[in-house]
């Protein structure tokens, strides 16, 4: 037998055909991987399980997760016509462990096209972009939400690939614009990933002395990209809402409609969130000698943006340029303030990480330059830059990975002081005369009234959207939801802001009944059994 048969070829003309096995395509594949994407990825799963871990092996839910624990079909009223699409691809339940995986390997695919726009090709530069990128505590707050983390994760890896392709390739702002457009259809705050990549890589043409015309091409193709992606949405939303429409919920059919008359306070406002954010330190998410470190950080980066400047011999203008485009890039990450919505919160500030990925691109393209000329004081205090910079945003995400798993431990205290309440509560049910299993029952006031003072205020200096005490959760929208789902009570429950709730609160009956836990604080009305939780 000849060796091509031995093969499976059987002529020359039929190589043509030839589908090579999937273990000699995957090694193909993966010899075809950058060291830097490598380090960037498998750094990320690192640092992304040992923060998060405790989130996918724990059911730790807030209000909207327990709405959302058995459905997916959600997004389309919000503007997010991509959302109920890609949420089935994990399932229709709210899965941590699954869920999460799939999570952190959507940051980690979002790290390594962020370190390849920006240019990052260090192993340190790449870890340190991996660390932040999946401890920042939007990451955590998104994580509360976890029926959706999964889908908006790759939402921002679709925008950071947005980025890639329109900065690497001639005509890459075409796939840019779709990728962008479909970035928003899932969530719509990671836009500011893309832009400030892009403003990033625009920044690095001006240090590597790129014409002025080829500055503006790029700029442009950059800003059309951004542009004909938000269209493109845009376009869709319109299609995909006729029949239902769009919640006024945070200004969300809102968004796109720019008010001249508010642009100098949105812009004040996406400037000033850095400073309470990093300086003031307004949610608690840093140590407190890090405001410290961070303004050593900036006083670094300007030296070392300085040094490259001279290395590439700018002149005053481009120098400027430079400076300009500084100062823009921390408007590019946040840009969703003049967006529209009417509250930003921090999973709409995803971008904001991008601020120290800056100093971490810049630290790599000084490197070749500062290898040349070492042995001289400047030198070692360009490398003592590096090192401060480093050891900040090392810090940094370690302090991020703290605060994290402070606020996973006060989702479960949360649920644990919750669960006991309600079994409480509904032992009360059971007992009360009249009852049948099965009753419907209606809540009259708020849980939180009768469940007394906070008994974990310890955690309140834990202030993150997403992430409840047992005050926020008992009066949840979704309380009853809770009762049914996690206490197993198997009748409806009608909450105190149902139409129900509201028009039995009204009955003279309803009115005299003391506040639970009295004796008499509950009692079958009409066909309901009704409790009285407070005033």
């Amino acid at each position: 037998m000849s060796r091509g048969a031995a093969e499976g070829v059987s002529s020359t003309s039929d190589r043509h055909f030839f589908i090579p096995m999937p273990d000699a395509w995957f090694k193909r594949l993966a010899d075809r991987v950058p060291k830097h994407t490598r380090v960037t990825f498998l750094s990320a799963c690192v640092f992304g399980f040992l923060t998060h871990m405790f989130v996918f092996t724990n059911k730790l839910p807030n209000h909207d997760d327990i709405g959302h624990l058995f459905s997916d079909t959600y997004g389309t009223a919000s503007g997010r016509w991509l959302l109920p699409y890609v949420l089935q691809l994990d399932g229709d339940f709210s899965l941590p462990w699954l869920i999460g995986a799939l999570s952190i390997i959507a940051l980690a695919v979002a790290a390594c096209t962020a370190v390849s726009a920006l240019r990052i090709r260090s192993c340190t530069g790449c870890a340190l972009t991996s660390a932040v990128m999946v401890t920042f505590p939007a990451v955590t707050a998104t994580f509360s939400y976890m029926f959706t983390s999964s889908a908006y994760f790759f939402a921002l890896a679709l925008a950071c690939l947005a980025a890639l392709v329109t900065v690497r390739r001639r005509l890459g702002f075409i796939a840019g614009a779709l990728l962008t457009a479909l970035s928003l259809g899932i969530y719509q705050s990671y836009i500011s990933a893309a832009a400030s990549l892009m403003t990033g890589a625009l920044i690095l043409q001006t240090l590597d002395g790129d014409k002025y015309k080829k500055l503006l091409i790029s700029a442009l193709k950059y800003a059309a990209a951004l542009g004909a992606g938000i269209a493109i949405y845009f376009v869709l939303v319109k299609i995909t809402s006729r029949s239902t429409g769009l919640v006024d919920y945070m200004g969300i059919s809102d968004m796109g409609r720019l008010d001249v008359r508010a642009l100098p306070s949105q812009l004040a406002e996406a400037y000033k969130s850095y400073f309470d954010f990093f300086l003031r330190n307004n949610i608690g998410a840093h140590f407190g000698f890090l405001r410290y470190m961070f303004a050593l950080t900036g006083l670094a980066t300007i030296f070392l943006a300085v040094y490259a400047l001279r290395v590439g011999k700018a002149g005053f203008l481009r120098a400027l340029l430079f400076f300009a485009l500084a100062a823009l890039y921390p408007l590019a990450a946040n840009i969703i303030y003049v967006m529209g919505p009417s509250r930003v919160h921090i999973l709409m500030v995803y971008g904001m990480c991008t601020l120290l990925l800056a100093p971490v691109a810049l630290i790599d393209y000084v490197a070749p330059a500062m290898r040349v000329q070492a042995g001289n004081f400047r030198h070692a205090l360009r490398a003592l830059c590096c090192w401060i910079v480093s050891a900040c945003i090392a810090l940094a995400a370690y302090s991020y990975c703290i605060y994290d798993n402070k606020a996973y431990l006060k989702l479960e205290l949360a649920y644990e002081q919750s669960y006991a309440y309600s079994v409480r509560l509904i032992s009360a049910v059971e007992r009360t005369e009249g009852y049948v299993p099965g009753m419907p029952v209606v809540l009259i006031g708020s849980a939180a009234a009768s469940a007394g003072p906070d008994p974990t205020p310890q955690l309140d200096e834990v202030d993150l959207t997403g992430i409840l005490d047992m005050e926020a959760l008992l009066t949840s929208y979704t309380y009853g939801y809770f009762l049914k789902y996690y206490v197993g009570y198997g009748g409806y429950v009608y909450p105190s802001m149902s139409d129900v709730s509201k028009r039995l609160e009204m009955k003279d009956e309803v009115k005299q009944m003391p506040v639970y836990p009295a004796p008499g604080s509950s009692a079958v009305v009409e066909k309901y059994l009704v409790i009285r939780l407070g005033g």
